[in-house]
Formats: structure tokens, sequence, C-alpha cells
């Protein structure tokens, strides 16, 4: 028969997908968001920044940091946001969950045993002592040869 599609499968023709229904694609994995897709406006996002700064500082600077370390960083950083906005709810009078309270202070005092609770210096080279020290013994150093080479003139 000319008018009649082949069907190389043997199936019969109400067998065959309609072309015109799509299964639509579902994502089977979360989408994850990204810091650069927040609004880093509000006043979560800016406590968080504020936070993450200060600690990155304390550390002795964000170039100083593992990638663990800024990690832990942000984990510090978004369970003290978490713990900030219960205290103000509790302060407000409102009730709040105890149990998420002491998870977030139970995970702020891991990470922060984690990477320290000392400030840690920032080395930024050889100290104005270092500096004083250095040219204090080159000039002794010069002294020294003069006097040795007027030792050998004589």
């Amino acid at each position: 028969m000319p008018n009649t599609p082949h069907i190389g499968s043997g199936k019969p023709p109400d067998a065959l997908p309609v072309a015109h229904r799509k299964r639509r694609h579902r994502a089977t994995q979360p989408q994850l968001l990204t810091r650069s897709q927040l609004d880093g406006r509000t006043s979560a996002a800016k406590v968080f920044d504020r936070l993450v700064t200060a600690i990155e500082a304390d550390l002795g600077g964000a170039d100083q940091l593992s990638a663990i370390e800024r990690n832990l960083v942000q984990a510090f950083a978004g369970a003290a946001v978490t713990l900030h906005h219960l205290n103000a709810r509790l302060m407000a009078g409102e009730e709040i969950n105890l149990a998420q309270h002491a998870q977030a202070v139970s995970a702020m005092v891991r990470v922060a045993s984690r990477l320290g609770l000392q400030r840690r210096q920032k080395d930024v080279g050889p100290t104005f002592g270092d500096l004083l020290r250095a040219d204090i013994e080159e000039r002794q150093r010069a002294a020294d040869a003069e006097e040795a080479a007027e030792d050998d003139d004589v």
C-alpha cells in the first residue's frame, strides 16, 4: 500500500508515540543557588558579608585561608545570621524553635573550634625593628671591613 507509512517494528500504529505529546524535562537534581544569584542588599546578606570579611581578617586575610577554611568561615557566618534572626525574634517577644537555636549555637561552636578563636597576624614582611636591626648589622660589617683595611695598610 503506497499511502501506508512503514512501521519497522511490527507494532500497531496506536502503539507508536504521538509526536505532539512530549514529556517535559524534570530536573532530577536540585538546582543550587549561588551567591551571585542572590540580592546582596538584604540585611541578612549584609550581616553575612560583614561577618565573613571580619572573620577572614581575624584569620590573617582571605588570601591566607585554605579552601576548607573559607567554606568554614561561610558556614560560621550562616549559622551566626540564623542565630541573629532567632535572637531578634526572641527579643521581640515571639516564640522561637529552641532546637533550631541550639543547633545554630552548636554549629558555631564546632566551626569556631576548627578555625580557632584567636586572631592571626597577617605576615606583611619585615617589621621596622627587623629593618633597623639589618641596617645596624650592615653598618657594623662596613665598619669592621674598613677597620680591617686600615690594619692591612699599616
